[in-house]
Formats: structure tokens, C-alpha cells, sequence
């Protein structure tokens, strides 16, 4: 099982590799219930999409237990409760976060918990050969125009697609 916030998965959605991601994972793609409320209320494109595959089962979607612990993690973190209750889902069952947020990768950092980003599984997917080469540049180019990464995450992404 491995987390995703809010963000990412969206992200993901816009780009169109999140069905790509999700086949190819070997942990099971999770979202917490405060995630799915906050990717499914309006009723954009990228919400039907994560709506769906949440119905189909093919991303689970569980709940916290510590919800003192999800306050303390929010303000201490100054993150949105989706990171929030993303980071003490990792932390009540041990495992990694998909985060695109840099306040939620610095509480990672913090908290010794394992992240990658929604770029950094489009270039395994495309090491892998999962995707090809026009296909891996196509959703970097999605997810630059969707994202807000820092330049320097752009031209490293696309260095390791060469």
C-alpha cells in the first residue's frame, strides 16, 4: 500500500498517467477520506476519474486513527488537511507518500517517511518501459503545464528522459 495526496493525484489525473500509475504500482494506491472529498467535489474531469477508479477499487480509500496527532502534524507542518491526514496515514501504517506538496515532503523529511513525486514515477515508468518515450514527454509536458514545479525539477525530469 503506498499514500497519495491531493495534489499528486489530481496532478496525475489532469496529466493522464494515473491509470498508468496505478497498473504499474506493485503497493496498492490509497487515499484518505478527507483526499477523496477534497479530489471529488467538483465535477471536473480529473474528480469523475478518481471517483471512478475509487468505485472500481482499482485506488482504496481508508481513514485515520489518530486525529490528535492529524491536528498537531497540520499546524506544526502549516500543511492542508488533505497532506495532513495523508502523512498520519503513512505513519499509522508505515509505508510511503506520492507528494507533490513541498511542505508535505519537508514533514516527510522530518518524519522519516518515504516520498516520491508524480514526476519522479513517470520517469521510473518510462526507465521501466512501461511508457515510451513520446508518451513520457507528453505527460511531463501535462504536468508542467498542471503543476507547480520549480524549474530546476522540470529540466532534471527531462534530463533523465534523454
Amino acid at each position: 500500500m503506498i499514500a497519495i495526496d491531493s495534489s499528486s493525484i489530481i496532478l496525475m489525473a489532469k496529466a493522464g498517467i494515473l491509470d498508468k500509475i496505478i497498473k504499474n504500482l506493485r503497493e496498492k494506491l490509497t487515499i484518505t477520506n478527507k483526499i477523496y472529498t477534497e479530489t471529488t467535489k467538483k465535477e471536473t474531469f480529473d474528480a469523475q476519474i478518481i471517483k471512478r477508479r475509487v468505485e472500481e477499487k482499482a485506488i482504496q480509500k481508508k481513514g485515520i486513527k489518530n486525529l490528535k496527532l492529524f491536528s498537531k502534524i497540520k499546524d506544526d507542518f502549516n500543511l492542508g488537511n488533505g497532506e495532513a491526514e495523508a502523512i498520519i496515514f503513512c505513519l499509522e501504517n508505515k509505508i510511503g507518500l506520492i507528494t507533490d506538496d513541498k511542505k508535505a515532503m519537508n514533514a516527510c523529511r522530518l518524519l522519516r517517511i518515504s516520498f516520491t513525486t508524480a514526476p519522479n514515477l513517470l520517469i521510473r515508468s518510462y526507465k521501466r518501459n512501461l511508457i515510451t518515450k513520446t508518451e513520457a514527454d507528453l505527460h511531463l509536458n501535462k504536468l508542467e503545464k498542471f503543476g507547480r514545479y520549480s524549474e530546476n525539477i522540470l529540466r532534471k525530469a527531462m534530463e533523465e528522459l534523454k
